[in-house]
């Protein structure tokens, strides 16, 4: 063989080679390329499953804090409602001493607070004082800042047995309170 024969034959041989690596190459770099591409779909779907997470999540969070705040708006309205019927139930409350009736509890509220402390001292408004000489003798001449009823001292002053309208009614106002609270939530279920 020349070698001239003998150099094209290397040189044939070498082309071959190379073509044979270059196909090897190529056919690798197609797979990493697959490969590649197949991972970049996985982390694609996985961000956009956990964004379609993250919104559902914000959506849930958003929907509880509108729901929080509709209750609190609610609560707030019952309670202003509730506050302004026990309001309105003070001021005919404040009106019974002009009503019949007033002078017998007054009677049994100075008699038995009189019987409980024995040496007192009865404590009225100025409008009652009349009504109280009445039913005691040992009322107070300075009157006192109060709607109706009486507060009983004894003469040490250690104990008092406060029985104004405004302590009676402060002593019933949870029960009032949750009265009102019933008739309202009665009110809406209608």
């Amino acid at each position: 063989m020349s070698l001239d024969n003998l150099g094209k034959a290397l040189a044939q041989e070498g082309k071959a080679e190379a073509r044979k690596i270059i196909s090897e190459a190529e056919k690798l770099a197609s797979a990493e390329i697959s490969r590649a591409n197949e991972a970049a779909k996985l982390v694609l779907s996985e961000a956009r499953k956990k964004a379609k997470e993250m919104v559902v999540a914000e959506t849930n969070e958003r929907i509880s804090a509108a729901k929080l705040k509709a209750k609190k708006i609610v609560s707030d309205a019952t309670n202003s409602s509730i506050d302004s019927a026990i309001e309105k139930i003070w001021q005919e409350f404040a009106k019974f001493p002009s009503k019949e009736g007033y002078e017998a509890m007054m009677k049994s509220l100075i008699a038995e607070a009189e019987k409980e402390l024995g040496n007192s001292i009865v404590n009225v408004n100025a409008n009652d004082h009349s009504l109280a000489r009445k039913l005691s003798k040992n009322v107070g001449q300075k009157p006192v800042d109060i709607s109706g009823g009486a507060i009983i001292t004894s003469k040490s002053g250690k104990i008092i047995i406060d029985n104004s309208l405004e302590s009676i009614f402060d002593s019933k106002k949870d029960e009032v309170r949750k009265i009102i609270f019933t008739e309202l939530s009665q009110e809406v279920k209608k």
